[in-house]
């Protein structure tokens, strides 16, 4: 009976230490935000932006498209590099909310942008439906 409570003890000792490094190490790991991408041309970026204004209760205020237009059209971006374009503030389902912008540029033939725009699950996700369905329209 002693070498069988033994064994347990040194599963349940095992099983612990395994328990705790996990733990430990799931700590340092940080979560990936959620993020709806679409991609549009810089001469179009009004328009995709009145397209992603559906999703809200009230457009994209014009001041903040013209902003992230002036910050893209910026020749001394690199190109395939991801960068930052600030946020935004919308207001969605009569909540107030703040979205990320950031976008990768591509001047091959011509100035196209993907944008990656982030924010809380259920945005990104409204988002993500409302560009999957403009792509449908454009039988994309």
């Amino acid at each position: 009976m002693k070498p069988y409570l033994l064994y347990i003890l040194f599963i349940l000792t095992i099983g612990s230490m395994v328990g705790l490094v996990v733990n430990v190490f799931s700590e340092d790991q940080e979560e990936i935000p959620l993020a709806a991408a679409i991609e549009t041309g810089l001469e179009e970026l009004p328009k995709t932006f009145g397209v992603l204004s559906e999703t809200f209760d009230e457009p994209i205020a014009d001041s903040d498209i013209a902003r992230i237009k002036k910050l893209v059209s910026d020749p001394e971006l690199d190109e395939a590099n991801v960068h930052a374009l600030g946020t935004i503030d919308v207001i969605f389902e009569g909540q107030p909310t703040t979205l990320t912008l950031e976008t990768e540029v591509d001047r091959e033939d011509g100035t196209y942008l993907y944008l990656y725009l982030f924010g809380e699950p259920d945005i990104v996700e409204a988002l993500d439906e409302r560009i999957m369905a403009y792509y449908e329209e454009l039988g994309i």
